[in-house]
């Protein structure tokens, strides 16, 4: 493979293969990519498809987009949107809401913890607290986050003039991050029977478009990435028109699987449908999105949680090479670090098997976490962790120097 000269970053980190000398983070990937992508002409090889999983935190919006909001500023959020279901009394005698501040994020996940709590034992209700104004109320909540971040930085709204998740003058970062995406989404042939090379999936924590707006843009203008992404349940409607692809074909599908829920997230009875049209509070607050908010206690009874969840540690036992990024995986993050595990419950699991873990920290920092997650990463290497410690965009950008365009 022809590669291009480049000054390796000093945030980039450097890795060591057993049996080889050191590597940047990005050269160890793109060999990956290198070994497992289709391969034409006389060096056919056949492997099957093989799944490269992105498990997306916060870091990753904010490497597409710098001004995407991260840890607790999403969650500081202005009262005058709840205050269109409950005057400044009613908060302040609920909640001791006894200013008009905004309403900060521990303050903010004892309201939602309170409300969880009227809706799982009704007998503790206050007197005029009903199944009615609670789910108001949590409306209000979530109507609330979407505009907090709309203010921050504003949502990729989908674009129905041009059927498209708009990119207008994309950023050097934003290019390369869709030419890297671009490189792996060509490593893939299914015109000879079985299909073979890369397969490209999404686990993402993250509520906004930044991950559709990737997907939509690597592909043609004609085409739309609705045909090809499986969000782990099948929504009856997509942006206001019939869904296109009730049933996938595998070779063809990409998971995308928010495990928090996404702004789009709606549910009409038993059914969802995904609502990518930018919307009033007061549209919001009556017909919310599905969001999991900060909580003392995090209640994943929803049925959606229950759809998507197996789908997620399906796909995390089904991977080849998971790449965390921007997810600085806490300990009180109990959920998704199960959810990880999956990609190697048992040492034997691992074997074979490389995780990546991109964003900012040194190498021990890094390791140390993933030692939590994978027990038997310390004594076997398995699976094998490679670090990065930057941001994605540079990340990104580093691979494009190593990406061999011979077939593409």
């Amino acid at each position: 493979m022809a590669k291009k000269t480049t000054t390796r970053k000093k945030n980039a980190g450097t890795n060591r293969v057993p049996g080889g000398q050191a590597q940047s983070a990005a050269e160890i990937f793109m060999s990956l990519v290198d070994h497992y992508s289709y391969q034409q002409g006389p060096t056919l090889r056949t492997k099957g498809l093989t799944n490269f999983t992105f498990f997306a935190g916060a870091g990753f919006s904010k490497a597409w987009d710098p001004a995407a909001p991260i840890g607790s500023e999403l969650f500081t959020i202005k009262p005058d949107v709840i205050e269109k279901v409950a005057d400044v009394g009613a908060l302040a005698r609920m909640f001791g809401l006894s200013t008009l501040d905004d309403i900060e994020p521990e303050m903010l996940r004892q309201i939602v913890y309170q409300i969880d709590m009227y809706e799982r034992y009704p007998d503790v209700r206050s007197r005029y607290i009903d199944d009615q104004n609670l789910r108001m109320f949590r409306g209000a909540l979530r109507a609330a986050v979407v505009d907090r971040y709309d203010k921050i930085t504003n949502l990729n709204y989908f674009d129905t003039a041009i059927e498209k998740f708009p990119l207008t003058d994309p950023t050097d970062a934003q290019s390369d991050i869709l030419a890297f995406f671009r490189h792996l989404h060509a490593r893939i042939d299914g015109s000879q029977g079985p299909a073979d090379g890369i397969r490209t999936q999404f686990v993402t924590t993250n509520y906004d478009y930044v991950i559709e707006t990737i997907l939509d843009n690597v592909l043609n203008p004609d085409d739309t990435l609705f045909l090809y992404t499986y969000r782990g349940f099948t929504p009856v409607r997509v942006v206001d028109e019939p869904n296109m692809a009730p049933v996938h074909e595998h070779w063809l599908v990409q998971h995308l699987l928010k495990i928090n829920g996404g702004f789009e997230i709606l549910r009409k009875g038993d059914d969802y449908i995904l609502d990518y049209s930018r919307r009033s509070p007061a549209q919001i607050i009556a017909d919310p999105p599905i969001l999991m908010l900060a909580s003392r206690e995090q209640d994943y009874s929803d049925p959606y949680f229950k759809t998507v969840f197996p789908k997620v540690v399906r796909l995390m036992r089904d991977t080849a090479v998971l790449v965390i990024v921007g997810y600085s995986l806490p300990a009180d993050d109990a959920l998704i670090r199960f959810f990880i595990r999956q990609f190697a419950e048992e040492p034997e699991d691992g074997r074979g098997k490389v995780v990546f873990y991109i964003g900012p920290g040194t190498d021990e920092q890094k390791r140390s976490v993933l030692e939590e997650v994978f027990p038997s990463m310390e004594r076997e290497n398995a699976p094998m962790l490679i670090t990065h410690n930057g941001g994605f965009d540079e990340f990104a950008a580093e691979c494009l120097l190593y990406a061999d365009t011979t077939f593409n």
